[in-house]
């Protein structure tokens, strides 16, 4: 078994005494809560048929873990087709799970469900019907579904938030988590069509205002922690300032920087189990660096079908550990 405990942000200095005292001080007035845990998965059964039994043989290897809840990053499919049975399957999938299971979209489900091996839709249809399918209700998914707290019902004019019943925050331990829907295949932003654009800009707004809102929330009522989940692997291309996830990653940078605390980011995309640092930048001897306190995990993929188990310790410095699930 391999664990994996992030407890300190990583020291380039010589002279970190004045950084480890800081933290020692922080770790003194951080409260004792309880510790619990849960799992993030992504990126499963891409291989249709053939990894059917291995997927749920994972999720029983994942209920006999017990964590309070499971965090789907999208990607319910691979090649094959968009069509209603696939959505079908994921549903029976998603039943299989003994806990709360809340998902976030990825880009197989709709934004390239144009391409042949998908079936040719029309994205916008496929994400109608995803809306419909899995975010009728503001609850989870599972067998024991617990209630979420919606963007699209906390909105009071006719914004274009109002559609996204994807996104979801909800509080355990006083831990905020929270879901944002940024699928891959740049954010769903394509230029040759308009509605495609139009949705886009409207959902990466809406996506904006959603982590302002969460890290604001955070801030005001003093939690220890937050984890956000989306798909999209943000950081290949080096967009921190621009292209279409230049507006989430800085919302993401500067909220984080806001907070303070832990933030632990969760995603999918690119199918390779990965903790890092992303934003990380170090300063003079006599500065903290900036943007430590974010982690990032990538969560496994296929053909690789595997999750993490992440154990949530409100009371330590780096508040989170690691565990692959095979």
């Amino acid at each position: 078994m391999r664990v994996f405990h992030l407890l300190l942000p990583r020291l380039a200095h010589r002279n970190s005494a004045a950084i480890v005292l800081a933290l020692a001080a922080l770790a003194v007035t951080l409260p004792v809560r309880a510790e619990f845990s849960f799992v993030a998965i992504g990126d499963t059964a891409y291989n249709g048929a053939r990894d059917y039994p291995l997927y749920e043989q994972l999720i029983d290897r994942i209920n006999s873990r017990a964590p309070e809840f499971t965090i789907h990053v999208g990607d319910l499919w691979g090649a094959g087709s968009c069509g209603d049975e696939e959505m079908d399957r994921a549903a029976e999938f998603f039943a299989r799970y003994d806990h709360p299971l809340v998902y976030t979209p990825g880009d197989n489900e709709w934004t390239d469900c144009w391409v042949e091996g998908l079936g040719r839709f029309d994205p916008l249809e496929r994400l109608a019907e995803l809306r419909t399918r899995f975010f009728s209700i503001a609850d989870s998914l599972g067998k024991t579904p617990m209630p979420l707290v919606r963007q699209a019902d906390l909105v009071k004019d006719d914004s274009e938030a109002k559609a996204l019943v994807e996104n979801a925050r909800w509080e355990h331990e006083r831990v905020l988590f929270m879901t944002v829907h940024v699928p891959g295949s740049q954010n769903g932003a394509d230029h040759s069509r308009l509605d495609l654009m139009q949705e886009f800009m409207a959902r990466n707004q809406a996506n904006v205002a959603w982590i302002n809102d969460g890290f604001r929330l955070a801030i005001q009522q003093e939690l220890p922690a937050v984890v956000i989940a989306l798909h999209a692997e943000l950081f290949a291309s080096n967009q921190h300032r621009r292209g279409p996830f230049g507006a989430v990653l800085q919302a993401l940078r500067e909220g984080s920087e806001r907070f303070g605390k832990p933030v632990l980011l969760i995603h999918g995309d690119f199918h390779q189990f990965v903790i890092d640092r992303p934003f990380f930048q170090s300063r003079g001897e006599e500065e903290m660096p900036r943007y430590a306190n974010l982690t990032r995990l990538q969560v496994h993929g296929a053909p690789e079908l595997a999750a993490v188990r992440v154990t949530v310790k409100p009371e330590t410095i780096g508040v989170f550990g690691f565990e692959p699930v095979h």
